[in-house]
């Protein structure tokens, strides 16, 4: 990769030496850099997947699964028209009662088709809002016994339907919490292994606050756009040195290195004259850097993203394999869809049909 295609795809250069001249830091740094670099390019392809499969599926699916909804819609209604007319037994009604509740309250929860509530509710012992209503207090009482057991949390019930009052409950007991158990801690006499770990730490974090701190310095004086005489390069430096404070503000130390080593390399600077102590604050940074791009990975992953990657992804042939998969299992539900509204449009037809309903 050249050192353009490094700067366009918004990556840090490594360290360039002979691989036996390199320091053991300097590996450790090429190391994490190659880590980092390779997770910020599989996120950002990750992202660029998604959005190319949420308009795939808007485009392409969506419409063909509105259509089959509209076919289980009409096939509700055929189910009803049928159970008003006078061909079919009591036993046949009762049966033809259970499959338009089923399907009709499936349509609702599923699909948000609220306009079918009244023909569920003409058929189903209990209404939909009594149905849903029920739900929710089953639901409110899980989430209690789930905060009492493992939180230890005393949550009033009626607060469920009020997001900001449950939400500042919450929090006035969890800091509360948080209080007891610092009071506690405080109590606790500290040993001298535990003192020197937190004055250590102390250390670290103001260690690290000053390299990122120098990172900044540097670049401001040297992307001062005050100090340039040429317009271009003074224009350049504008816009870099609003990256640079960006990243600074929103504590990005990985973009501010970036940022950093971009610069030496356009000034011709050598990356391996990083001095040794300078290259251990960086390590540390590049941990917690790992750590962060690991966890937005994941939740990509394992989001409400993570389904269509799972369901669609794989190489652009495998995408469209699977999309057209799914487009023509659709097409053969819509197809088997519309041949059972004509073929139970006939009454003795739906008569054998409900010889196999249980």
């Amino acid at each position: 990769m050249t050192k353009n295609d490094t700067q366009k795809q918004g990556l840090v250069p490594q360290i360039k030496k002979e691989k036996d001249a390199l320091s053991k830091l300097q590996k450790q740094f090429n190391t994490k850099i190659n880590r980092i670099n390779k997770l910020k390019a599989t996120i950002a392809e990750n992202e660029a997947v998604i959005a190319e499969l949420r308009k795939k599926v808007q485009e392409e699916l969506v419409p063909l699964s509105k259509e089959l909804t509209e076919g289980r819609i009409a096939f509700v209604n055929l189910l009803d028209k049928a159970y008003e007319g006078s061909f079919f037994r009591k036993r046949e009604k009762e049966k033809l009662a259970m499959l338009i509740e089923d399907l009709s309250f499936s349509l609702i929860e599923d699909e948000g088709r609220e306009e079918l509530i009244p023909l569920h509710d003409k058929y189903a012992a209990f209404s939909h809002a009594e149905v849903v209503e029920q739900a929710e207090e089953e639901a409110k009482e899980q989430a209690q016994d789930l905060f009492q057991d493992f939180f230890g949390l005393d949550i009033d019930l009626d607060n469920f339907d009020d997001l900001e009052g449950l939400q500042e409950q919450l929090r006035q007991q969890m800091e509360a919490q948080e209080q007891a158990r610092q009071q506690q801690k405080a109590k606790r006499k500290k040993t001298k292994a535990q003192e020197a770990k937190e004055e250590a730490l102390k250390t670290e974090m103001s260690n690290i606050a000053k390299a990122s701190r120098r990172i900044y310095t540097d670049l401001a004086k040297m992307l001062h756009p005050d100090r340039e005489q040429d317009q271009e390069q003074r224009a350049w430096k504008e816009e870099v040195m609003k990256k640079v404070t960006a990243a600074y503000t929103q504590n990005d130390f990985f973009e501010l290195l970036r940022l950093q080593m971009e610069f030496m390399q356009e000034k011709g600077d050598a990356l391996h004259e990083l001095p040794e102590q300078q290259l251990k604050y960086y390590l540390k940074l590049l941990n917690e850097q790992l750590k962060e791009l690991e966890f937005e990975r994941e939740k990509l992953n394992f989001g409400p993203d993570g389904t269509l990657l799972f369901q669609f992804g794989g190489t652009p042939k495998l995408r469209e394999q699977r999309f057209k998969a799914e487009k023509t299992k659709l097409k053969q539900h819509i197809k088997r869809m519309r041949d059972d509204l004509k073929h139970f449009a006939e009454p003795e037809n739906l008569r054998y049909f409900l010889k196999s309903v249980r």
